[in-house]
């Protein structure tokens, strides 16, 4: 939560200027600043990009303050515009946001305002902490701010035990609070492995599911967002956008089942079709050898590219390079651009291709675009790419005409289109998994996009049936599952620890006293004239 103190100074103010009706001008600027601390806690939400954190700004829609921040005086004005006039705004723009391109404004708090994050953690007590009880209690929170915190993201549960249809609304995700704990309580003390910026909004997005689980039963809900693309999103925070890790922590031990290679999988599905009206007198694996080639033998297909796009100099470590081409083939799937330079967009702003920002190093991008298999496997993804956008100009032209679906200056988005199509029947394929899954009385812990959590494994024949399934649904025979398993993050033994090491202590403390011991009663028999040595020594016969 954020807490805004203003400085009374502005009060004063507003006063003097509506001194009537009474107390007009504290409740007026109470509406404001409450307006204020809930789109600060909105911008909170997203990561914050280096320019945010060194300068302290806030993406923040200054029309949209303005609109609901309220209006003070028989004239109605806008308190916004007031407190500008005035000089005493609370906010200023350092980069002023458009309409045109819609973006909002970055802003600064300025010097009439204090905030106050109530959910940041104090490390410092996670570090120096020796019980389980203290970080508990850090973490935990007080119940009255959880429930604020409840109210401020979901208002619908204000009235939760008499209003149990606003459920419809959303979908619950069961919270293994122990493991989200130690996660956090590992992001704190132990991550080392991820930037400022990542833990940052890992915490936060954290303490939210914690607070909310501690009052919901140890459980988290989602408020969904159907996508016209044809996906389940959720608003805010979710078990969609959280880190892999987060992820983990929070649905504790469980299975999780994703389509392997699922767009690549699903552009395959359209290769037989191709075949027959475009090349029937060829051969479906010597057209698509490279698809296939990535769909059979993944690992294989990967060894060879990275073997000749990361040589000795990468400075890509070898345990992120397989991460990086994945993402880059994901990419390309999805139509991205495989040029090398970026451009500038409608608005002027610099823009990258995708593959820039995933090969950041300019040799190995280099490398990467000319390695012969990623060619091969380019070409083949732009054949189904064509063949599919022809499909639907000739056989759903609405399609083109869907203002989401086009680019900003009106044009079919070629791109959006396929995703359009990906997603809808990504959706349904995966209607057909939760369809079986129902029937053998597995409930999903988690729907995400193209995978499907369950508390427990399903076994070999449900997975095959599935698989099954799938393929027959849709007749594309490429549809498979991967099955992994997510392990909770191990509660701490903070006060095992502690009671080890004061055993350990105790131990050598009592060692140390018999060796002073020994030492004393040594010293007081040589005084005494006996010699130790003489009792140690074996009798003779």
């Amino acid at each position: 939560m954020i807490k805004i103190t203003v400085n009374h100074a502005v009060l004063i103010a507003l006063r003097q200027a509506f001194p009537k009706p009474a107390n007009s001008a504290e409740r007026a600027l109470h509406k404001y600043v409450k307006t204020l601390e809930d789109m600060l806690f909105a911008s909170l939400q997203r990561q914050a990009t280096p320019m945010q954190r060194k300068l302290e700004l806030f993406s923040i829609s200054l029309q949209k303050l303005a609109n609901e921040g309220g209006q003070i005086g028989p004239r109605k004005q806008r308190l916004h515009a007031w407190l500008r006039e005035h000089g005493f705004n609370l906010v200023e723009p350092v980069v002023k946001g458009s309409n045109l391109v819609g973006t909002v404004s970055e802003c600064k708090l300025t010097q009439w305002v204090t905030m106050v994050d109530t959910m940041a953690i104090e490390e410092a007590i996670l570090i120096n902490s020796t019980s389980n009880r203290d970080i508990d209690a850090h973490l935990g929170g007080d119940e009255h701010s959880n429930i604020e915190l409840m109210h401020l993201l979901y208002p619908e549960f204000k009235r939760y035990k008499n209003n149990l249809a606003a459920l419809e609304q959303f979908e619950l995700v069961e919270v293994d609070v122990e493991s989200l704990k130690s996660y956090i309580y590992w992001l704190v003390t132990d991550a080392i492995h991820i930037s400022r910026e990542q833990k940052d909004m890992a915490l936060r997005q954290a303490r939210i599911v914690l607070g909310i689980a501690n009052v919901l039963s140890h459980h988290y809900p989602q408020r969904k967002k159907p996508s016209a693309f044809g996906r389940m999103y959720y608003e805010g925070t979710s078990i969609q956008n959280v880190n892999k890790e987060l992820r983990r922590a929070i649905l504790g031990n469980c299975w999780e089942y994703d389509i392997r290679s699922s767009v690549i999988a699903w552009k395959m599905g359209w290769a037989k079709e191709y075949m027959q009206t475009r090349a029937p007198d060829k051969e479906l694996r010597k057209v698509f050898q490279a698809t296939i080639s990535y769909l059979e033998d993944k690992s294989d297909f990967m060894a060879t590219v990275k073997h000749f796009t990361f040589d000795a100099e990468s400075p890509v470590p070898k345990d992120l390079q397989t991460k990086l081409l994945k993402t880059a083939f994901t990419a390309i799937s999805f139509g991205a651009r495989v040029s090398s330079t970026g451009w500038k967009s409608d608005s002027g702003e610099w823009t990258n291709p995708a593959i820039v920002d995933i090969l950041k190093n300019a040799d190995d991008r280099r490398r990467f675009l000319a390695d012969p298999t990623v060619k091969a496997f380019i070409a083949e993804q732009t054949l189904l790419d064509d063949y599919l956008y022809d499909k639907v100009k000739q056989e759903r032209a609405e399609l083109l005409k869907q203002p989401f679906l086009q680019t900003a200056s009106g044009r079919p988005s070629k791109s959006k289109i396929l995703a359009y199509l990906y997603q809808h029947d990504e959706t349904e394929i995966m209607n057909v998994v939760r369809a079986l899954a129902k029937k053998y009385g597995r409930e999903p812990l988690a729907n995400i996009h193209d995978a499907i959590v369950f508390r427990k494994r399903l076994g070999v024949d449900i997975k095959t049936e599935m698989e099954f399934a799938m393929q027959d649904h849709s007749g594309n025979p490429y549809w498979h599952l991967t099955a992994k398993e997510l392990k909770r993050y191990t509660p701490r033994l903070l006060d095992v620890e502690v009671e080890e090491a004061a055993h350990r202590a105790r131990m050598l403390a009592e060692e140390q006293f018999a060796e002073q011991y020994g030492a004393e009663i040594r010293q007081a028999m040589e005084r005494w004239g006996f010699s130790l040595s003489s009792y140690s020594e074996a009798p003779k016969a």
